[in-house]
């Protein structure tokens, strides 16, 4: 706001200037010297303008590039708690893992809760950050793609979960590509650890609370696929 009155205040002083010029006769000194004195101002004026954008913009992206950091980050830790693979993965592996989701592959409780707030976090980034979103280009689309998670709030009735995985992947994918990263997918059989058991996802997801480590074994890499 600060700035916008700044800016506000230059350009009265510049056409304040230049229209009191209007009063002295053509060729006459002070009519040069006020006419150059609210050019330059003017010409401040811009220059200020300009920069200013271009840092509003630039602190829009990198808010932009937040966003999408933590997009990833929440996919990350949702799959994993589901899936299960390394704890830590890049969008590769993400990727992987979530191509190598069965149709039958159960969904627990906690597991469904991380989907549901993935979809509403990309709900209210969009309604809340959208001039910063809109600087990103495929962002938004990815974030689009989230959002019908929120769907499953109703313990997921009628939505199958390929349809789910799609979404996932859509948006891993999208949003990877964002960042720069590689949306390549490896072959899920490469991807170690991988169980969706109930008993597996409960337990991850109380490591991700702090509740205490888990003690990761390989597992079958075709263990509760469909």
């Amino acid at each position: 706001m600060t700035r916008i009155l700044v800016i506000a205040a230059f350009l009265i002083v510049s056409l304040a200037v230049i229209s009191l010029a209007a009063f002295f006769p053509s060729g006459s000194g002070w009519r040069d010297l006020l006419v150059n004195l609210g050019t330059e101002i003017f010409g401040i004026l811009l220059t200020v303008a300009v920069v200013e954008w271009l840092l509003d913009r630039r602190r829009r992206q990198d808010r932009a590039r937040e966003i999408a950091w933590g997009v990833l980050h929440s996919l990350e830790r949702a799959v994993w708690v589901w899936q299960g693979g390394p704890r830590q993965m890049g969008p590769d592996e993400l990727l992987g893992v979530i191509a190598h989701i069965g149709r039958s592959d159960p969904v627990d409780p906690v597991s469904l809760s991380l989907l549901v707030s993935l979809g509403s976090a990309a709900r209210e980034a969009l309604d809340k950050e959208t001039s910063s979103i809109r600087t990103l280009p495929g962002l938004a689309p990815s974030l689009e793609d989230l959002t019908s998670l929120r769907s499953l709030t109703d313990g997921g009735s009628g939505v199958p979960i390929r349809m789910v995985a799609e979404i996932l992947e859509s948006s891993t994918a999208g949003t990877a590509r964002v960042l720069g990263l590689p949306s390549q997918r490896i072959p899920g059989a490469l991807v170690p650890y991988r169980d969706s058991s109930i008993d597996a996802q409960q337990a991850r997801f109380h490591e991700v609370r702090g509740d205490g480590p888990i003690v990761q074994r390989p597992t079958d890499g075709s263990k509760g696929l469909g």
